[in-house]
């Protein structure tokens, strides 16, 4: 049921009227098929008293048998006459139908006719004394046949469905019956209502759809525009559509203007916090240089290395997001063959195994800075760290593995959390800020991507820095 709800406003809210205007019309149609059924027989059931209340007012006459003779031989395949009998005709597949006998109560009473009971009854069939005693069965024919023969063709005789069985119970015993055909029109009733449905549905669905746009198109501009928000950018949205989607608009652009203008605050504060330390940090390592002792001036110089190294990535962490640099198609395997040379440079266990060539769209500073981590983290933590690259359809995945021993499952969370670290592997003489995954990850999902970490079966750690988007390699 999910996958056929849209997923557009406009979508929704179309198949919401739709499935309204269908219940309605739904229940429209069956009224009016109702009303149009019973229409016919309340009018096969009028033609039916007619004829009777006319046969009685002629029995009234003293020569009534004799001119009924006559009548039978002159109108014997010209019309119907009621049929005279000594009880009701047996119709044992026949409905009764109460409100028509009310009906031609009432009408026999206000004629002064002496009945003395009334029978209605509605049935497929009749028997054959009442073949020659139906009202409508030959209607139409005689003009088809006098018309559509010389042209060519016949026409279909009426489509009948049923009979409406009036018989009328007189004050000497006899019964007078009478059959009115039922004309089938349920073909032509139903032509009509389908139009009609049709002509609704574009009456109130063409307005609707323009509505729809009128509103989800401001809508999409503004779930575009958030969508790709960036910090530093005010990207404003046009105000446009309905009054109620002007005044969300118009507040979007304000919070955007806020957000932009507190970042800008924070970009400067941060400025002014990274200049007023490093310049105290700078003076201090001067001073320690004049330290005797060689021992304790490498640990001070350490300290004040780790206090900077800690600031540089809250900074980094602080400002990511609002770098100038812009994305362009670079090559994953020189980038990780750069990073890994500085690490081997310092005589440090790294190593990469040369792969095919994969170009990415990434900010290339910010995923060295990433990479950096994840293998620095590697070679303190793990003993050393091994590179290798991974590629699907629509990731690239770059491998860090180390030999170290692991992380337990329930920590590894925790692991991309600002300023934590596993006591077990990472204490204050390892150094550190603890800022190294949490840069990484963000880094990562900052281009879309992520940074994943677990436990490898053969031993060891393994983190993933995953990156969407691949364009063709070479």
């Amino acid at each position: 049921m999910k996958r056929l709800m849209p997923k557009s406003l406009v979508g929704q809210l179309l198949l919401l009227v739709a499935f309204t205007l269908l219940i309605a019309q739904s229940v429209n149609i069956f009224l009016l098929y109702r009303g149009a059924q019973d229409q016919r027989l309340f009018g096969a059931s009028v033609a039916a008293a007619a004829r009777i209340a006319g046969e009685l007012e002629r029995m009234d006459n003293a020569r009534y048998e004799e001119r009924r003779t006559r009548r039978e031989n002159r109108r014997r395949n010209r019309g119907a006459l009621p049929l005279v009998s000594d009880g009701p005709p047996v119709l044992p597949e026949a409905i009764r139908l109460p409100r028509i006998e009310e009906r031609a109560v009432l009408a026999f009473q206000n004629l002064g006719a002496d009945v003395k009971s009334i029978r209605a009854m509605q049935t497929l069939r009749i028997p054959e004394a009442l073949t020659r005693s139906v009202i409508g069965d030959r209607r139409g024919r005689s003009l088809a046949s006098e018309i559509g023969r010389p042209m060519g063709r016949e026409r279909k005789p009426p489509s009948i469905s049923g009979y409406v069985v009036l018989s009328v119970e007189l004050s000497d015993g006899r019964w007078i019956s009478i059959a009115s055909a039922l004309r089938d029109n349920n073909p032509r009733v139903l032509r009509s209502l389908l139009v009609q449905t049709v002509v609704l549905y574009l009456i109130l669905l063409i307005p609707l759809i323009w509505i729809g746009k009128y509103i989800s198109r401001p809508l999409r501009e503004l779930t575009g525009v958030a969508d790709n928000f960036q910090p530093g950018r005010r990207d404003r949205v046009e105000e446009s559509g309905p009054p109620d989607t002007r005044r969300l608009i118009v507040a979007f652009n304000k919070m955007n203007d806020r957000v932009g203008s507190m970042l800008d605050e924070k970009d400067v504060m941060l400025g002014a916090i990274g200049h007023d330390l490093r310049t105290p940090l700078a003076a201090l390592r001067v001073r320690v240089e004049t330290v005797d002792d060689d021992a304790e001036r490498e640990r001070m110089i350490a300290v004040i290395e780790d206090m900077d190294r800690t600031l540089d990535d809250i900074l980094s962490l602080a400002r990511l997001g609002r770098s100038g640099e812009s994305s362009e198609a670079t090559d994953i395997r020189a980038l990780i063959e750069t990073v890994v040379d500085e690490f081997v440079d310092q005589g440090l266990p790294a190593t990469y195994v040369r792969g095919d060539r994969n170009i990415v769209n990434v900010r290339a500073v910010l995923l060295r800075r990433a990479l950096r981590n994840l293998i620095g983290n590697a070679i303190k933590y793990g003993e050393n760290a091994s590179i290798s690259v991974d590629k699907t359809e629509d990731n690239l995945c770059i491998n860090v593995d180390d030999t170290g021993p692991g992380i337990p499952e329930q920590e590894i969370p925790s692991m991309f959390e600002p300023f934590v670290r596993a006591e077990h592997s990472r204490n204050k003489s390892t150094g550190g800020s603890g800022l190294g995954l949490t840069l990484a990850r963000a880094i990562a999902r900052d281009h879309g991507g992520d940074v994943t970490m677990q436990n490898r079966p053969e031993g060891g750690l393994r983190a993933k820095l995953i990156l969407p988007d691949i364009q063709a390699g070479d």
